[in-house]
């Protein structure tokens, strides 16, 4: 199965949307409202409900004009032209746009849906969109917009996620299959969040620790023994060394406690660290061999025994 749109509708014109549509009339040609004498008019239109509204919904307007986008303040039947549409909102409102665009979508029209959700999120998105006759495609966006543009790297899951991306590799994006179960692309993105945005907040309280401590670049320069690995092995290793060095790592998270208290800086991330490694620790499932088990295994014994709630 081939997919070739000859509309795209954009629901929301903000920094991805926008994006979306550089990308398109840059690389493949897409414009505006159709021409006279047009036999088979490749067009962009976008709708975003914050037009006019305010100093940022003036900008929206220009730079669609600037592209040679029609665009829309509200959910219109223009929409019903789409052969695909491009859902970037904000996942508060991902919904929302389903349940708007849905009535409007032409029979059989992939919606690709670009919104930061999680998996049961995504699941509703799709609940809406496939109860109109669209084709619901969940898409991840790996990366940021305002850097790469178009070519943010995109992570894509449903049943059409082959066709859709060979069509989105042949018109400037760089997408990726994960599979056919949509929400999948989503619940990724989410749990790498975990990771990222964790990083980012464990650096802000590590690194302005150090700066007072004018140790900066020492502190950045001990993490060389990261750098010689991949990031992901390093990942690895610490989840399955964790269940043998837990009850020593929770000892030393308390004194890293008491080194930032001492440096005026509250140990917001440390404390969780601490906490969590206590977590384990009360778990007793250190093995006595002192052994270090494959990842598969200890991420098993965690989930049974330590990581709680399902």
């Amino acid at each position: 199965m081939n997919i070739d749109p000859k509309v795209i509708a954009l629901l929301g014109f903000g920094e991805a949307g926008s994006a979306v549509a550089r990308g398109l009339t840059a690389e493949g040609g897409w414009r505006g409202p159709a021409k006279p004498g047009d036999n088979a008019p490749r067009r962009v239109i976008a709708i975003d409900t914050a037009l006019d509204k305010d100093a940022r919904g003036t900008a929206l307007v220009k730079e669609a004009r600037r592209l040679d986008v029609a665009i829309a303040d509200s959910y219109t039947a223009a929409l019903s032209d789409a052969d695909l549409v491009i859902c970037a909102v904000q996942g508060e409102h991902a919904l929302s746009a389903a349940r708007s665009a849905a009535p409007l979508l032409k029979k059989g029209a992939h919606y690709l849906d670009l919104c930061t959700v999680t998996g049961r999120m995504s699941d509703e998105n799709r609940g809406a969109i496939e109860a109109a006759g669209g084709r619901y495609i969940d898409v991840a966006v790996m990366g940021g917009f305002f850097k790469s543009g178009i070519k943010a790297p995109m992570l894509v899951a449903g049943e059409d996620a082959e066709p859709v991306v060979a069509w989105m590799d042949a018109h400037g994006f760089v997408a990726k299959v994960l599979g056919p179960r949509p929400g999948s692309a989503s619940s990724v993105k989410m749990l790498r969040s975990v990771i990222m945005k964790g990083i980012e907040a464990l650096a802000v309280e590590a690194f302005v620790a150090a700066e007072r401590q004018g140790i900066l670049k020492e502190v950045m320069g001990c993490l060389g023994d990261v750098d010689a690995t991949s990031f992901s092995g390093s990942l690895a290793m610490l989840a399955q060394t964790h269940i043998v060095h837990a009850e020593r790592r929770w000892e030393e998270m308390g004194l890293v406690a008491q080194t930032l208290r001492e440096t005026g800086v509250d140990p917001l991330m440390t404390a969780a660290i601490e906490k969590s490694h206590r977590r384990t620790v009360d778990a007793h499932i250190a093995p006595a061999d002192g052994k270090v088990p494959p990842l598969d295994e200890a991420l098993k014994l965690l989930s049974e025994k330590v990581v709680r709630g399902r």
